[in-house]
């Protein structure tokens, strides 16, 4: 007996991991569709694992200063002939001191988050005089709105070609966050090209020369002996102010990104896209690197003091409260973002998106693990299992930023938990329905609708046969032997039942009681129940090979009714089909008299009338059965042996004709 089971379990084995690969597939392929309408949760996803992630310390390489607005000490650097509103707003003598002081120090580079747009004729040499002996200031390109055109420009002279490099401050992303610094940003008028303050200051930082550094577009960038991963993207171009004359549809359509200056009013340009970013891994929320201000840099009297805090470092000067920031954590100061990305370079601890092949091995992981947590598990079980693969995606993610820096694309795996859930949950769903409707008659409906209180009132013909000489075959044969015979019994009448329309309701040992209640292509219930029956007689003497090569003599009576039954399900915790009325006993009491009268089959004179006028039938007697006080005529098949004639047409449950 063990090796049918064996061959059972080899033979739906490859079914399970076909299931779960078609799931997996499919959940996979959603994915891939979905991704690129869902990428703006994603990058809200990294920003959710960046403040799960505990504050890193600040790279005590970096400076950052705040020049604030102290009346107290500028106001004495302020040149006299400045008027308070036609001079600048911070004196640029206060600059000029602050970096003759930083060079004196040992700045190793010092940046300028700043736009020198305006001209302060009374400053401007002081302060050019001032970059030019440092010869490591770099400071930021400003945008300028004029008549049908922008671009990133060059501060004003003389501090433009005073300084070491003029650098982008570019840190937007069309209506996003900012999560990444362009590298290279393209002036589309003049076709120049700007790198980033951050990336000036790193190579100045490090020594590396312009002509050291190679760029591959959407990959890295090599400076020096640091290779930089960059993320891809479409190149970045400064398009014409959408509202200014002669602004072209691409302007005009285009969405907001970078701060402008057109007049005393602050615009934005649109149509800027992101090319060649790097990701910032950021330390920690605003205030984690702690600026310095610039009235204290200027109050400090000790040169020891000042090497002692600003010997070897990169300093960013800028304005907190001027130029402020959405990040992936919060609200945050342009200096403190410029510090960030400048850290993020010094210390190559950079943030990574796992690879395609990567992410392709973890949601496999996930949706495979899921499908098996939901095969397993039911109910609140099953709930709780998916919620801690839930937690345990936002735990892995948490730690491989924290460890390994790697992005891990956390909201396409818990999608793809969520997927996998419900599809394997409908499919597990299906496969309880075919095993419920196994058990489940089709004339109560389908299975989630049935019920106690789902009960059919209908004219239907019953078919009850019983197997003769049963009892002394089970008295002489093995329990499980006559199992295993029955089954292959009943299998066989359960084919002609079905073949015909009919649904077997009981099957108490040997007996089988059907029901036929459908009319399918012309006859009606009665026609297929007496057409049943003459076919399971005429296979027959091939059933009953099993029964006599043990010495069992197969022989079997069918009795047929047609009336009024209720059918459907009795019993409170075990349920169970049933067809209940007078018919049901009738056809019962019918097969009863097929031993006496030595009919092989009978019916009732209510079948007769319903049966087709070709159809041969012998009368054989009224009687009384038990149970009813009316006498009953009963008829039988009109061939000369009792198994009446060919069947016609009927057509089964299934919808197939049958012969």
């Amino acid at each position: 007996m063990s090796s049918p089971r064996q061959g059972t379990t080899i033979g739906r084995l490859p079914r399970v991991v076909l299931g779960r690969v078609a799931i997996a597939a499919a959940v996979l392929l959603t994915l891939v569709v979905v991704a690129p309408w869902l990428s703006f949760i994603e990058v809200r996803a990294l920003d959710f694992l960046y403040a799960l992630r505990p504050p890193r310390p600040p790279d005590p390489r970096v400076q950052i200063i705040d020049i604030g607005d102290d009346p107290s000490v500028y106001g004495r650097l302020r040149d006299p002939r400045d008027t308070p509103t036609g001079g600048c707003e911070i004196p640029r003598r206060a600059y000029a001191e602050a970096v003759r002081r930083l060079s004196r120090w040992g700045a190793k580079v010092i940046v300028f988050d700043l736009m020198f747009r305006r001209s302060c004729e009374y400053e401007d040499g002081e302060l050019a005089d001032a970059f030019r002996q440092a010869g490591n200031v770099i400071v930021a390109a400003s945008t300028k709105v004029e008549p049908g055109a922008v671009g990133l420009k060059d501060p004003v002279e003389p501090l433009g070609g005073a300084v070491w490099a003029v650098g982008s401050p570019v840190a937007h992303q069309p209506n996003e966050a900012v999560r990444s610094v362009p590298m290279v940003v393209r002036d589309r008028d003049r076709g120049r090209e700007y790198l980033a303050l951050s990336l000036l200051a790193f190579q100045r930082f490090t020594d590396v020369k312009p002509s050291e550094m190679r760029l591959r577009e959407g990959n890295w960038l090599v400076s020096g002996d640091r290779r930089v991963p960059l993320l891809s993207g479409e190149r970045m171009t400064l398009l014409p102010f959408a509202a200014s004359g002669g602004a072209d549809d691409r302007a005009r359509n285009a969405l907001a990104a970078v701060e402008v200056v057109r007049g005393s009013n602050v615009e934005l340009i649109p149509g800027l896209k992101t090319w060649n970013s790097l990701l910032i891994n950021w330390t920690g929320p605003q205030g984690t690197m702690r600026p310095l201000a610039l009235s204290g840099l200027l109050a400090i009297g000790d040169d020891a003091q000042g090497r002692k805090l600003f010997e070897g470092k990169a300093v960013i000067i800028g304005q907190e409260d001027w130029d402020v920031h959405w990040t992936s954590l919060g609200a945050m100061p342009g200096l403190e973002v410029q510090a960030n990305a400048l850290q993020t370079l010094l210390s190559g601890a950079f943030v990574r998106p796992v690879p395609p092949w990567g992410t392709l091995g973890l949601l496999t992981i996930f949706i495979f693990a899921t499908e098996s947590a939901v095969r397993r598990f039911k109910g609140v079980r099953g709930i709780g299992a998916i919620l801690l693969l839930m937690v345990a995606g936002v735990v892995l993610a948490r730690q491989l930023l924290i460890v390994r820096g790697t992005w891990m694309y956390l909201f396409y795996c818990e999608l793809g938990i969520g997927l996998t859930w419900g599809m394997t949950s409908l499919a597990e769903s299906g496969r309880a329905t075919a095993l419920l409707t196994r058990f489940i008659p089709s004339f109560i409906g389908k299975p989630e609708a049935a019920g106690l209180g789902r009960v059919r009132t209908m004219d239907a013909s019953l078919l009850f046969s019983d197997i003769r000489g049963y009892t002394s075959a089970a008295e002489q044969l093995p329990a499980a032997e006559v199992m295993a015979m029955l089954t292959t019994y009943h299998s066989a009448v359960e084919d002609v039942i079905t073949k015909y329309g009919g649904t077997i309701v009981k099957t108490p040992g040997d007996a089988v009681l059907a029901v036929f209640w459908r009319e399918v292509k012309g006859l009606n219930h009665a026609t297929c129940a007496l057409l049943a029956g003459e076919q399971i007689l005429r296979e027959l003497p091939e059933k009953s090979q099993p029964w006599e090569e043990v010495g069992v003599q197969l022989d079997i009576g069918i009795g047929i009714n047609t009336g009024r039954v209720a059918m459907g399900l009795v019993g409170k915790r075990h349920l169970e089909p049933t067809v209940i009325g007078d018919a049901v006993n009738v056809a019962q009491r019918l097969e009863s008299l097929t031993k006496t009268l030595k009919r092989p089959l009978i019916f009732s004179e209510s079948v007769r009338e319903l049966l087709p006028e070709e159809a041969r039938s012998v009368y054989l007697d009224e009687v009384t059965v038990r149970g009813r006080q009316m006498p009953l005529k009963i008829y039988g098949l009109g061939g000369p042996d009792g198994t009446g004639r060919e069947p016609e047409q009927c057509v089964g449950s299934a919808g197939k004709e049958v012969e």
